[in-house]
Order: C-alpha cells, then structure tokens, then sequence
C-alpha cells in the first residue's frame, strides 16, 4: 500500500494504491492522520486501491470522527464497484459521501 498527498484550491487529496487490510490498516491510519487537522477539507481518491478489508473500514471510522471533532470534512472519490459493494453492505455508504472523480469531490468541498 502507497500513500501519496497532494493539494488542489485548499483541499487535500490523499491517493490510497494498493489494498487496506489488516497489515496495511496501522500505516493507513497513520499516514492519513497526519493530514487531520482543525478545519481540513480531504478527499480521498480511493481509484487505485483495490481492496479493503474490516480492518480498513475500522480505520476509515476512527480517522472520519477525528476530522468531524476538529470540524473538518472529507470525502470518498473513485471507489470500484467491490469496494462501493463493501460499503454499502456494511452501511458506511451512508456515512461518507462519494464522488465518481476527484475533481468532483474536490469541487464538492469547495463549495
């Protein structure tokens, strides 16, 4: 799993390549969690990764209530039809709100 960071008009987007499972979910948390911050605005484009697992949904759980406690925002962008499979099954589709690219999601958090 590769973690990569860049920043378009304010919003941060953090690109996940590989998978999210259970060796990978302590790094993913620690990675991403360096970009929580009071007011941050994330995406995160989720084209590349091509598995997640329980342990990675946990980890998107704990990093969504963090950035809601420092009153920040975050969404999903490119999300393959297994992992849109996955999250609608375990319900965190309601949660998090996704977008089929990333500019559409970085223009969602603009707005």
């Amino acid at each position: 799993m590769e973690i990569k960071a860049t920043t378009q008009n304010e919003v941060t987007v953090i690109e996940i390549t590989g998978c999210i499972d259970g060796n990978t979910a302590p790094k993913a948390e620690e990675e991403i969690m360096k970009y929580v911050v009071p007011g941050c605005r994330l995406v995160l484009n989720m084209s590349q990764c091509n598995y997640i697992s329980s342990a990675g949904l946990r980890v998107l759980l704990v990093i969504g209530k963090q950035i809601l406690l420092k009153n920040g925002s975050w969404v999903f962008a490119g999300l393959s039809e297994e992992i849109k499979d996955v999250m609608d099954m375990t319900g965190f589709s309601n949660f998090f709100k996704t977008y089929t690219t990333v500019n559409e999601a970085v223009n969602a958090l603009r707005s």
